[in-house]
């Protein structure tokens, strides 16, 4: 999870998990609930994609499409502000 700190600089802290209610939704993106890559064989290259797999207690595995992005992209592909 990322916050603003008062000296306006993002504090980043690990999530074991995320809750996300009943037909509810969560959202992942940057400056908010992003998933952080670790321990990866090989540099990521802008506009990858590859498949990711996400947990969930109850509801078992969703498989989902990631897409690399530049380091401080704001928004997600496809969406501008």
């Amino acid at each position: 999870m990322a916050r603003w700190l008062s000296t306006g600089v993002m504090q980043m802290r690990e999530l074991l998990s995320v809750d996300v209610a009943a037909k509810g939704h969560v959202r992942f993106e940057p400056s908010g609930l992003h998933v952080m890559l670790v321990d990866l064989v090989r540099p990521l290259k802008k506009g990858e994609r590859f498949p990711l797999t996400l947990v969930f207690q109850h509801a078992g595995s969703v498989h989902v499409e990631a897409i690399v992005q530049d380091l401080g992209a704001m928004t997600p592909p496809g969406e501008s502000h």
